[in-house]
């Protein structure tokens, strides 16, 4: 089988400070070594983003990268791409390639849509007549039909990526690289996305997939490669090698702070100024704080907050993630309406005990939500926290969130 990707010894090096992947960022680069406080730093402070990564990807092949940020996921891509070059090693790519590795790159924010999809095109490497035979099925695709001839610099960041996919996805290329962008749009538009990808799939064309959506590389690619401080650690069939990303999450975290550590607060969009999340605690059924629980153990969750204005109807969420991104359960106070009347003000804590929690071993994420019954707005989250079920991760193969007890009768033929 013909190989359209090979990667021979390719390391890539960068200075720290230095981030010049474009001529734009170049001359920038240029100008402050040229001033007087603009000095660079000496060799001694670069790192390596990929040393000595040897790989092959066939015709046909659907390749998921994954690992954690910073692991070379991206600078593979744009060696990929050509947007830079390694520093050692060759890159050899065959037929004609498309990338949606930048949102928005390659477009202009005074131009409109239509504008942008005749110079993005071109910049991959359609002529005019093809972009204008498939400009009504791109418009389409990205639902843009009443912005096209909108300035893009009015886009959201959802229809900027739309509107790059839709481009790419049209470009009828041999190959394919994609990059974590496809998490800017909503659900549906990501599923109409892989909906397109399988079809361009079937149609011959080498997808090179970087996502942190572990189901998404389980379900959708044929091989996967994990990516550890810019080496390969694992490479295979991708059951086997989220595996092993999930064991590397479980050592980091059994590594990690203790559990009782404050976690840090966040802001997420649409939040208020008033109110944090300060500390988030779990604890056992003796009320010792715990990064690690066994399936069906019983979770007390402790979120501490501070508020500067009286809540008067609080609607308190607490909700637990899976690794690859599956909301396993959810609880709230509104089901308990004595609670939910309760105010918050000044500085306190509010509890919850959910399970016992029958859930797979594996690693998971716990969100602590303040919200509002009176009014449409959060005031408060904090989701940095995280914890394990402990267990043997299983087979690749084995799917699920729950263990589930199950009742069987011995087969009986049929008379």
């Amino acid at each position: 089988m013909t190989s359209v990707i090979e990667f021979r010894h390719v390391s890539k090096q960068y200075q720290f400070g230095q981030t010049q992947t474009s001529l734009r960022e170049a001359l920038a680069g240029l100008g402050r070594r040229l001033s007087p406080f603009g000095k660079t730093r000496r060799e001694d402070h670069n790192f390596w983003a990929l040393h000595d990564v040897s790989f092959q990807v066939q015709a046909g092949d659907i390749l998921g990268l994954i690992g954690h940020n910073g692991a070379g996921k991206s600078t593979a891509l744009k060696l990929l791409s050509r947007v830079t070059k390694p520093t050692s090693g060759s890159i050899v790519t065959r037929g004609r390639l498309a990338a949606l590795i930048e949102l928005g790159a390659g477009f202009h924010p005074d131009l409109t849509g239509r504008e942008n999809i005749f110079l993005n095109g071109v910049i991959l490497g359609l002529k005019e007549r093809e972009i204008k035979t498939q400009f009504d099925s791109m418009v389409a695709f990205a639902g843009l039909e009443k912005f096209i001839d909108t300035p893009v610099k009015r886009y959201s960041s959802g229809m900027y990526v739309r509107l790059a996919f839709a481009v790419a996805a049209h470009v009828q290329a041999d190959l394919l690289l994609i990059d974590e962008v496809l998490a800017v749009g909503d659900t549906a538009f990501q599923q109409k996305c892989l909906d397109k990808m399988r079809e361009l799939h079937t149609q011959g064309v080498t997808l090179v997939l970087v996502t942190h959506n572990l189901w998404t590389v389980e379900s959708f690619c044929n091989r996967a490669i994990l990516l550890n401080q810019g080496q390969i650690q694992a490479e295979g069939l991708p059951g086997e090698v989220i595996q092993a990303y999930r064991q590397n999450e479980r050592q980091g975290l059994a590594a990690g702070e203790p559990a009782a550590e404050a976690v840090e607060a966040e802001k997420a969009s649409g939040e208020d100024e008033t109110t944090v999340i300060t500390r988030v605690e779990l604890l056992d059924k003796d009320s010792h704080p715990r990064q690690s629980f066994e399936a069906w153990d019983r979770i007390t969750v402790r979120a501490h907050y501070r508020t500067l204005e009286p809540i008067q109807s609080p609607f308190l969420i607490v909700r637990i993630t899976r690794s690859d991104g599956v909301v396993c359960c959810r609880a709230s106070n509104n089901r308990e309406p004595h609670f939910a009347a309760r105010r918050l003000e000044g500085e306190g804590c509010f509890e919850v005990t959910i399970g016992p929690l029958p859930l797979m071993p594996d690693t998971y994420t716990l969100e602590a939500h303040i919200a509002d019954n009176q009014r449409p707005v959060v005031h408060a989250s904090s989701s940095k926290y995280t914890f394990q079920i402990n267990g043997d991760l299983g087979d690749p193969g084995e799917a699920g969130v729950f263990w589930v007890d199950a009742e069987w009768k011995d087969p009986e033929p049929i008379r």
